[in-house]
């Protein structure tokens, strides 16, 4: 049985949910058992991603299990061993870009289910709830909250995950041409015709 569960949701009616079999796939594939879950679409892109603490919020609730969260446009390419020794609260990549330096990527996230952590989503949500998300203005997005909320929480113990963990199909290729991925994400986000 593994030590940790993978969990991830998609909104009904797009890409999203096509999407969300190549993850089921990839699940399969490498025997990690995993908590898929449809939702409503709430209207927009922003508050679609806003969501992602409440979902994990439910989740630590729901489960006894770490949790291992990723973006339901990614795939599994090797089996996440990682996951099995981490020592930490809370585990997510922060990237420099050349646009932009210590950018939290909240599309692969390792939560120890504990109460620390119960604590530090439930902040997430709080500020989630008002800062409100702009697509334009990435300070806005839930990653930038969910940042703040590690750094308003002093008794978290955070790591930053390898860029294997959240292999953005492009540009980590470009920056780490010699790495490969472990969870890739392709960025399903960028398809102004998805939500």
């Amino acid at each position: 049985m593994s030590p940790f569960l993978i969990i991830a949701y998609y909104t009904l009616g797009n890409h999203y949910q096509q999407l969300s079999e190549n993850l089921k796939k990839s699940c399969q594939e490498f025997n990690l058992p995993l908590f898929l879950k449809p939702i409503e679409d709430l209207g927009s892109w922003e508050k679609n991603t806003h969501y992602k603490a409440n979902f994990i919020s439910d989740c630590l609730e729901g489960f006894s299990e770490d949790l291992v969260y990723v973006d339901v446009d990614a795939e599994f390419k090797r089996y996440p061993y990682l996951f099995e020794s981490l020592d930490c609260d809370i585990a997510y990549r922060t990237e420099n870009f050349r646009w932009r330096k210590n950018e939290a990527l909240s599309g692969t996230i390792f939560l120890g289910n504990n109460d620390k952590v119960r604590s530090l989503v439930n902040l997430w949500k709080s500020i989630n709830e008002f800062t409100p998300a702009i697509r334009n203005k990435p300070d806005t997005w839930e990653q930038a909250n969910l940042q703040r909320a590690t750094q308003q929480s002093p008794e978290i113990i955070y790591e930053n995950l390898p860029a294997e963990y959240t292999y953005i199909f492009d540009h980590t290729k470009s920056m780490y041409p010699n790495i490969s991925p472990v969870i890739e994400h392709f960025q399903a986000s960028r398809k102004s015709t998805l939500r």
